[in-house]
């Protein structure tokens, strides 16, 4: 066999071993942002939620770790409150993800202005990956609500946010 053959054998075997295929995936996680104000006009407050042992169950059952990960990126986020107000004490929320180390914060989803009432859909943004993020130690979501008037009341309120995971073998 002479060497341009042997070349284009091995360039050939070093493309096939080098394509594993990618698994995508949603995982779905309900988050209790919280906070006990007080609340200032037009500033915004941070409401913070570390994710520790929500990724677990999901990297098992994909058979992967943080090292697996190849893309993330938010594609819905919802969120309700029971309070009796709603978000109607609101002018805006930005969601951002920051993650231990020296990761900058990305913002993940916005809403301005919110609607009034319990519930919404902000718009997420699904050009953001994540991936960095998520294979940090330590991630963190971080909800910014900016009240229009001072509110001395705690406020509490749910996310239900959808990420779409695509994971390498």
């Amino acid at each position: 066999m002479n060497m341009k053959k042997l070349l284009y054998l091995f360039a050939g075997m070093l493309m096939l071993s080098s394509c594993g295929k990618s698994v995508k995936d949603n995982l779905t996680l309900d988050i209790t942002f919280r906070s006990d104000g007080p609340f200032f006009e037009s500033s915004p407050e941070s409401l913070q939620h570390e994710l520790k042992d929500e990724l677990q169950a999901f990297y098992k059952k994909h058979n992967a770790t943080e090292a697996n990960i190849e893309s993330v990126k938010l594609i819905s986020a919802g969120f309700t409150t029971a309070d009796s107000a709603g978000f109607n004490g609101f002018s805006s929320l930005a969601l951002n993800m920051l993650a231990g180390g020296d990761s900058k914060a990305k913002e993940i989803a916005v809403q301005n202005p919110l609607a009034k009432g319990n519930s919404f859909q902000a718009q997420a943004a699904g050009d953001a990956d994540l991936m960095e993020h998520f294979k940090s130690k330590e991630r963190f979501l971080v909800c910014d609500l900016t009240p229009k008037t001072d509110r001395e009341a705690p406020f509490e309120m749910k996310a239900t946010l959808t990420f779409e995971f695509t994971f390498k073998d």
